[in-house]
């Protein structure tokens, strides 16, 4: 027979660890009513990167379809590279960015969303 305190059993925790998960573009805001035309955004894309969701700036600072910079970029809940970012999730925020600031973001080629 044992003599003495029985020997405390640990209790195991899990422990959580986030991490980070883009949004699928069906959970982003919708952008209001009477926005651009999908011609309007093509012609955006195009006029910005020559419609190549892969493009990167010159200098570095701009990637992507709709050229953002990265703290636009995650300043509308992207994560990572935005040229790297699915052609769907690249649009997705761009109408978000515009359904916040109009066409103001793309100073040259914004004409094409008026």
């Amino acid at each position: 027979m044992p003599t003495g305190p029985p020997t405390p059993v640990p209790t195991l925790v899990p422990t959580l660890v986030p991490t980070p998960v883009a949004l699928p573009p069906a959970v982003l805001p919708n952008v209001p009513a009477g926005g651009p035309s999908e011609a309007q955004w093509a012609a955006l894309r195009n006029c910005e990167a020559g419609g190549n969701y892969r493009a990167v700036s010159r200098s570095g600072k701009y990637r992507g379809a709709y050229q953002f910079d990265q703290r636009t970029w995650e300043g509308l809940g992207g994560t990572g590279d935005p040229a790297a970012a699915t052609p769907a999730e690249q649009d997705a925020r761009a109408k978000l960015l515009y359904s916040q600031r109009g066409w103001r973001p793309w100073p040259n080629c914004g004409r094409f969303l008026r």
